[in-house]
This record gives C-alpha cells, structure tokens and sequence, in this order.
C-alpha cells in the first residue's frame, strides 16, 4: 500500500517537506445486501461505517508501535452522524476538474476522477494546497492532528483495485 500514497513533490511548509506513511489498512469485506453509503468518525479511528442494508458497524484498531493492528469490525446502532462540520475549505482554481470530498481536522480531501486519485491538502492554510496523494478512489475522510508537532493522523475509506478498504497514515505537514 505503500507505494499508493506520497507527497506532493512542490509542497513546502518552511523548511519542512512533509511526510506520509502507512500505519494501518483494512480490508471491509461487503456482502450482496449490504454496500458501504457512509463512513465517519471524531477522530481518525473507531470509524462508523453505514451500509445500505441499514446496518452499521464500529471499525477499531490497536495502535503499537506506529503501526495498527487487530482490526476489527462490531455491530452498533445506526445513530445520526456525530461529527462536528466544518467551515469548507480553499477550493482549487477553476476549471481543476476536482471535486470536493470531504475535511476533517481541516484536512480535505479531492477526487481527481481523470487522474484516478484523491488529493488531501494541508491543515491550517488560507489557500488550496496539496499535501499528499492518494491512488485510491476515496469518499471519505477522518483525521487528527497531533497536540504538539505539526502532523497527526489521516484515514481515508474508499476503494483500493475495486475492494473497499479503510487507511490510516501517519502525516506530517
């Protein structure tokens, strides 16, 4: 998975480069009755996932060592979504042909269809500028920054060579 996300070559915060880094992925297995509709969490994990069937489901991880492990999936209710909005972020220029997701954490999230990737811009800026990329057709985001460095935590759910798939990175701006 790896290889599916890196940083946008020009972004530059100060002397600083960014990073990105694969903490954890999930495979969700989807069944004939149920197709993903939603996902959404406060943070960047648990995350809540709504299928179409009307059932939801809690995804939670163990995080050791940087890295997350024993994913796993529990039934829960379906209640409204719990998760602050957000003033929306700076769009593109016009004419980018990309099409606004999502934010969390004032991370957003852009589908570029065309290039068959997402674009995730930078925390904390007053204009569009992309952090990192993602090959991966997402549609939706959850994150958290770190209280005292400038990074934290970034899931994106979406689809990863047609299979739907959660992914943690840890991301530095």
């Amino acid at each position: 998975m790896a290889d599916r996300f890196a940083i946008v070559p020009s972004y530059k915060r100060g002397a600083s480069t960014g990073h990105v880094k694969v903490v954890g992925a999930f495979e969700i297995q989807e069944t004939d009755k149920g197709h993903l509709i939603a996902a959404w969490s406060s943070g960047f994990l648990p995350i809540t996932l709504s299928f179409d069937d009307g059932e939801c489901y809690s995804l939670q991880a163990d995080y050791f060592g940087g890295t997350l492990l024993n994913g796993r999936m529990s039934p829960i209710d379906c209640n409204e979504r719990q998760v602050a909005s957000e003033a929306l972020p700076p769009s593109p220029a016009g004419g980018s042909g990309l099409a606004f997701i999502d934010s969390a954490w004032s991370y957003a999230a852009w589908s570029d269809k065309q290039a068959g990737m997402t674009i995730v811009t930078a925390p904390y800026t007053d204009s569009f500028k992309p952090l990192f990329t993602a090959k991966m057709a997402t549609i939706a985001i959850m994150a958290m920054n770190g209280p005292d460095y400038p990074g934290g935590n970034v899931t994106l759910v979406g689809r990863v060579d047609g299979r739907l798939t959660v992914v943690t990175l840890e991301v530095g701006y």
